[in-house]
């Protein structure tokens, strides 16, 4: 059985990574490391292809958004 030990130092015990616009991760100490990115042009993206398949297109096509790595330290 897998045991779970509160109050874990990191990142000498355990590593913390998520992904974010940025807020959230800078209210732990110690900073959370995140990967950044844009909901803004998430949005944008995603409710380009909803209008495409309203009118009736096909699109079958691979979307990508740059993304960043942020250390804080927590990894």
């Amino acid at each position: 059985m897998n045991q779970f030990k509160l109050h874990q130092k990191i990142p000498e015990e355990i590593s913390v990574i998520s992904i974010s616009n940025g807020f959230i991760p800078k209210l732990y100490y110690p900073t959370i490391t995140y990967i950044e990115t844009s909901g803004y042009k998430l949005g944008k993206l995603a409710f380009t292809q909803m209008l495409a398949c309203i009118s009736g297109a096909i699109v079958v096509e691979e979307l990508t958004l740059d993304a960043t790595l942020v250390d804080g330290g927590s990894i």
